[in-house]
C-alpha cells in the first residue's frame, strides 16, 4: 500500500507542478521580479513524473530563474509525503487521503514561494477552505477547533503584514498570514501554535544564516517564510500528536 500510495504522490507532484507554473502569473495581485509572461500550453505527458523535467529543459514552461530543479524535486517530496500519509494513518483511509492532499498544497506553496517570493491566493484560498470542510472528520478535532485555529493563525500574522504596509517597509506578505490560516484549519488551535513556533524556529535558523552570508560580503537575499511555514505544518500534520505526547512525557 505504501508504495502504491508514494507512486500516486509520484503523479500528484507532476500535476502540482502545473499548478506551480500556472497559477503566480495568473493571480492577478502577483507581481513578482521572475515571471515575465503567461506559460505555454502543456501537452497531457507534460503532467506525468519526471517527463515535466524532460520538457522544461527542452522548451521552458516559464521566463523564472532557475526554475528546472523544482519539476523532480517537488515530485520527489510529493512522493515521500504520500508515502509518509501511508504509513502514519494506515488504519483510516479517509485520513490518509485528506492527510496527502494538504501535505501536497503545503509542498507546493513552499517551491513557489522559494521562487517567486509569494504565495497564490488562488492556492491558499482552497487550501483553507478544504481544511475547514473536512474539519468534522479529522481525529480529536471538532470544527469550532478547526475555525479557531484559522481565525487565530491570520490574527497572528496579519497585524505583522499590516504594520509593514503602514511603515511603506513589507515586513511579510499578505499570503502568510492566509497560509497561517489555512494550516489553522487544517490542524486546529493547539496544533497550530506548535507548527508556527517549529516553523518560526527554522525561519529564525535561516535569517540568522542569511545575515552570516551579509557578514562575510554575500549579497544579501529577501527571506521567503512560506517554505519554513509550511515545514512547521507538515511535521505537525504528521507527528503533532507523538511531538505534544514527548513534551508532556507521556
Amino acid at each position: 500500500m505504501e508504495i502504491v500510495f508514494a507512486v500516486i504522490g509520484l503523479f500528484a507532484g507532476g500535476v502540482m507542478n502545473a499548478v506551480s507554473d500556472r497559477i503566480p502569473p495568473l493571480d492577478p495581485e502577483y507581481d513578482g521580479p521572475f515571471i515575465s509572461d503567461r506559460v505555454r500550453p502543456l501537452r497531457w505527458w507534460e503532467y506525468l513524473p519526471l517527463l515535466s523535467f524532460v520538457s522544461a529543459r527542452r522548451a521552458p514552461r516559464m521566463k523564472i530563474a532557475n526554475g528546472t530543479w523544482r519539476y523532480p524535486a517537488l515530485e520527489a517530496v510529493t512522493a515521500f509525503a504520500f508515502w509518509l500519509a501511508a504509513v502514519r494513518f494506515d488504519d483510516n483511509t479517509a485520513v490518509m487521503i485528506a492527510v496527502a492532499l494538504f501535505a501536497s498544497s503545503l509542498i507546493a506553496l513552499a517551491f513557489i514561494d522559494l521562487e517567486t517570493k509569494y504565495l497564490p491566493f488562488r492556492l491558499v484560498y482552497p487550501t483553507g477552505i478544504a481544511a475547514l470542510a473536512f474539519a468534522p472528520f479529522w481525529p480529536d478535532l471538532v470544527w469550532w477547533q478547526s475555525l479557531a485555529g484559522a481565525a487565530a493563525g491570520f490574527a497572528v500574522f496579519y497585524p505583522i503584514y499590516w504594520l509593514g504596509l503602514r511603515m511603506n517597509r513589507p515586513l511579510m506578505g499578505g499570503g502568510d498570514a492566509y497560509l497561517a490560516a489555512a494550516m489553522g484549519a487544517m490542524l486546529g488551535l493547539q496544533m497550530l501554535f506548535l507548527g508556527l513556533y517549529i516553523g518560526v524556529v527554522i525561519g529564525g535558523i535561516a535569517a540568522l544564516a542569511v545575515l552570516a552570508g551579509r557578514l562575510f560580503g554575500r549579497r544579501q537575499r529577501v527571506i521567503a517564510y512560506g517554505p519554513y511555514l509550511s515545514l512547521g505544518g507538515l511535521i505537525v500534520l504528521y507527528f503533532g500528536r507523538a511531538i505534544l505526547d514527548w513534551v508532556v512525557g507521556t
